[in-house]
């Protein structure tokens, strides 16, 4: 799927992305790539180029997969109900915000290192 250095840039010249209405910097996949995609882990999406945090949240049902890339990152919800997943490109403040809203930080690393 994808090969080697992984950036926002090139994940999002990789699918069709629409980005989310009144979410600056966050970007879900358009309906074709999201049903191919939606079955397929984030670790895969990413080729298993990038490690992926997985985080829960008070603010959401699903648990919550993250890979950081440079100058952003993919947030991907599990489904709980049938394991498949919404991916969600991210440029570092889109990235950012999201999570400061989830409440889930990275243990001891900055976003855009």
């Amino acid at each position: 799927m994808v090969d080697q250095d992984l950036s926002f840039t090139k994940i999002f010249n990789l699918y069709n992305w629409k980005e989310i209405p009144n979410c600056p910097g966050r970007y879900l996949l358009a309906k074709e790539d999201n049903q191919r995609l939606k079955v397929i882990s984030p670790i895969s999406l990413l080729n298993n180029q990038i490690p992926i945090e997985i985080f829960t949240s008070e603010m959401c049902q699903d648990r919550i997969h993250i890979g950081k890339l440079p100058n952003g990152g993919l947030l991907s919800y599990e489904k709980s109900d049938d394991a498949t997943f919404v991916h969600t490109l991210n440029n570092s403040a889109g990235l950012q915000r999201k999570m400061n809203h989830l409440n889930i930080h990275f243990s001891c690393e900055n976003i855009d290192k």
